[in-house]
């Protein structure tokens, strides 16, 4: 096994090498975004790999959904936490699928390396059980493993079977996604000729507007008209890299939906920005969770729906495209807090999506999560900060099913407004105030 970092790993690789990317499955308790799940750095990679080293690169895409957004998915196993059972799900195409896919590829063409990535330090369980699978087809293959759970949890990585490991991210400074490879025979028979159905663009480090360009050219020429822009801020630089796209798309004529789903900080929306969003495509708006002190900012959740809702005269928001985020899990969650919050991010927005915390890789709170818990329970949809922070376990439960009653959603059973739980008497408490913010 071989330890490298993303240049010596470039390095490494020959001009004519014959590579496999991997975005493996995911199992997760649950899993909302399946629609939208991308592997962006494999794109970016398989860019530099064909442009710059001259390689033949394929792409088997575990989590590519179907033309529904739908990705399959099955019970997988039990994760036990101070005598709470959570359920995970596998996500992705099942392997007896893979396996006959990859028969009909090993006639066509075989690589002489297979790379997989993950999106995060603790997805890793999949990946131990799809190399072997490899191993079978490719014997004499080499395997290398990048992405987040070798970069952060590096010695962990090594204990599962890959012949490499990169113990760093790649930088991408100046590259873009290669958005085609979906298009190439190969990766779409191994991907049951399942079609992009959106593109994540991103902001580059350098060229950002010219880049920014390429990216929507690109999806364009696919007949791609769905976009992501997948930034944690859109309005950074004072929204100039966003106006410089708006004005694009606007001078252009360019008819694309864009859907609004990260990195819409309401604190940094200003002037008229909103309403230049719905005039040139966004299609949704999802805002970050805005508070602070354990107060939420309702000035900027005021002016989100002054403009997208009450005043709006360009363009309707359907229901359900203007959201809020609303951030649990936190090692200083209020459960008071929390349901006040939820009510007033509902009457703005519309619309509330529970958005759980885990901890920063590398920080102390990260190191003491997985000392108490273990690698495989920071997920944060296993609330690795419950009851340190004074909130049961089964209070987090009970608030996702607060959630999807003022969703009206039924997860399971229907909600019972007159029961006892802190859920239903908070929200008796708040209706009986009658008092909005609005």
């Amino acid at each position: 096994m071989e330890i490298l970092s993303p240049s010596q790993w470039l390095q490494s690789i020959s001009a004519g090498d014959e590579i496999l990317l991997v975005n493996p499955p995911v199992s997760e308790v649950r899993y909302a975004w399946l629609k939208w799940n991308q592997p962006s750095d494999l794109l970016l990679l398989s860019n530099k790999l064909k442009e710059v080293l001259g390689c033949k690169v394929e792409l088997l895409d575990f989590m590519l959904p179907d033309e529904n957004g739908r990705v399959p998915n099955k019970d997988y196993n039990l994760k036990h936490i101070n005598g709470i059972n959570y359920k995970t799900r596998l996500y992705g195409t099942p392997l007896d699928k893979i396996t006959k896919n990859l028969d009909k590829m090993s006639s066509v063409w075989k690589p002489n390396h297979i790379v997989i990535t993950s999106l995060t330090s603790y997805w890793y369980e999949p990946i131990i059980r799809i190399i072997p699978l490899f191993r079978t087809y490719f014997p004499e293959i080499k395997i290398s493993l990048i992405g987040a759970f070798p970069t952060i949890e590096t010695e962990e990585a090594k204990k599962i079977g890959a012949d490499i490991i990169v113990n760093d991210f790649f930088d991408f400074t100046d590259t873009i996604q290669d958005f085609s490879i979906y298009s190439q025979e190969t990766t779409k028979l191994l991907n049951d000729n399942k079609e992009l159905s959106f593109g994540g663009i991103k902001y580059t480090q350098t060229n950002t507007i010219n880049n920014i360009q390429k990216q929507i050219n690109s999806l364009l020429e696919s007949k791609i008209k769905n976009i992501v822009i997948f930034e944690h801020d859109i309005f950074n630089e004072d929204s100039f890299i966003l106006n410089e796209l708006l004005d694009y798309i606007e001078y252009n004529n360019i008819n694309i939906n864009i859907h609004g789903l990260c990195g819409i900080d309401p604190s940094k929306a200003k002037g008229d920005i909103y309403q230049k969003m719905i005039r040139n495509g966004f299609r949704s708006f999802f805002l970050e969770y805005d508070a602070t002190n354990n107060e939420l900012n309702l000035d900027s959740y005021k002016k989100a729906y002054y403009d997208l809702v009450k005043f709006n005269p360009i363009k309707k928001i359907a229901s359900g495209n203007l959201a809020g985020f609303l951030m649990i899990g936190t090692p200083d969650d209020e459960l008071e807090s929390m349901f006040r919050h939820s009510f007033n991010i509902l009457e703005t927005c519309g619309s509330l999506i529970p958005k759980p915390y885990t901890p920063v890789p590398g920080t102390v709170e990260y190191k003491k999560a997985i000392n108490d818990l273990g690698l495989d329970k920071i997920s944060p949809h296993l609330f690795p900060f419950a009851e340190i922070n004074g909130i049961s376990r089964t209070d987090y439960k009970d608030f996702y099913q607060h959630a999807a009653f003022l969703n009206e959603k039924r997860n399971g059973s229907a909600f019972n407004f007159f029961d006892d739980s802190h859920t239903s008497i908070s929200l008796r408490k708040s209706l009986s105030k009658k008092v909005g913010i609005l």
